[in-house]
């Protein structure tokens, strides 16, 4: 809890999940709440986001599930662990992967060598070099004959062989032929796939038409809101479904929307603006973090960094180590990159 109503101190934050933030203090990460109430004690050598209501945590080398209380429903014993999606999470034991529910039993046994999540039913796995797909019960539904494989989304999946892209359905037939040489996000959203030909980006539609042509230098992973960024010549804007311009090529970076409001990058600084390209939070941070359940974190030059609402205001306030962050030379955080969690708390605490 904030003692004196004062905010908890801590040496960074990442965005808001399922309500709740990771933060670290030279002791190790835990979570506070929208409110800056420390839940889950700052016990844990590196966590994930929250997802479906639980959070993997490691301790002492191993990994096992919290709730939102900071209790410990699934215990800590595993090598390594994933998120939990579609009611299962990927759990590692003596080198080998296999999946848990909720409750923490066993589901599907630990024989692969590597895992993605489930989604819409199916997941991605690994065994001995080659790539297929099992569903929720562990049977094997496409073959282990992929180099590489993604995530489903809306009934595709994006899969790699002999060096190209393409993408299958559940069954395994092949649904956009083998041509592409990288799927951004490799997933399928509103029927759309960003995705690269030679050495430019463009989009394509579910069966592999090309609605957006290859002109781009980067793209983002996917659409969201509507919305796509694109860089052009070494430009930041947007464009919508059909390809279209909506928000000039001025920036020098750019995030998707979220929650109504992007991520822009002008003049060295970053700031907010809406869908109409007007300017929410002014571009004055050196560091800006997207939208979630509300609040983005934001950086001030020095040592200042906040939790800010859609109008800019200060929310939560929290002390970092800027000068540390430069030394790890660490430029985009994500909730999900455990590695450099546990190299930041590393690094605090000493």
């Amino acid at each position: 809890m904030s003692v004196n109503n004062n905010p908890i101190p801590f040496s960074y934050a990442f965005s808001f999940q399922e309500g709740m933030a990771h933060i670290i203090r030279k002791s190790g990460t835990g979570f506070i709440n929208k409110y800056g109430e420390l839940v889950v004690p700052c016990i844990y050598e590196m966590a994930f986001s929250y997802s479906e209501g639980l959070v993997m945590v490691q301790k002492n080398g191993k990994c096992g599930y919290l709730d939102k209380a900071g209790n410990e429903v699934i215990h800590i014993e595993y090598e390594d662990a994933d998120v939990f999606s579609n009611g299962l999470a990927g759990v590692c034991k003596d080198g080998k992967w296999g999946f848990i529910d909720k409750k923490g039993l066993l589901v599907i046994p630990f024989v692969y060598d590597t895992i993605n999540c489930f989604s819409e039913g199916l997941c991605g796995v690994f065994k001995d070099g080659k790539a297929g797909i099992i569903d929720k019960q562990g049977n094997e539904v496409v073959p282990f004959v992929y180099d590489d494989i993604f995530e489903f989304r809306e009934g595709l999946i994006c899969v790699c062989k002999d060096e190209k892209c393409g993408f299958i359905d559940a069954l395994g037939n092949e649904v956009i032929p083998f041509i592409y040489d990288r799927s951004q996000g490799a997933k399928c959203k509103d029927g759309l796939i960003c995705i690269s030909k030679g050495k430019k980006w463009g989009v394509i539609d579910k069966v592999g038409n090309e609605i957006v042509s290859f002109i781009y230098d980067d793209i983002a992973s996917e659409y969201s809101e509507g919305l796509a960024y694109v860089n052009l010549s070494g430009k930041y804007g947007f464009i919508n479904e059909r390809g279209e311009e909506i928000i000039p090529f001025i920036y020098e970076d750019l995030s998707n929307f979220s929650e109504g409001l992007a991520a822009a990058k002008m003049g060295g600084k970053w700031g907010f603006i809406n869908k109409e390209n007007k300017v929410v939070v002014s571009l004055i941070y050196e560091r800006v973090y997207s939208f979630s359940d509300g609040l983005a974190l934001i950086m001030e030059k020095g040592r200042n960094a906040y939790f800010i609402d859609k109008f800019g205001e200060v929310n939560i306030a929290l002390k970092r180590s800027y000068t540390l962050l430069e030394k790890l030379k660490v430029a985009i955080l994500t909730l999900a990159v455990a590695t450099v969690i546990y190299m930041l708390i590393k690094a605090i605490a000493s």
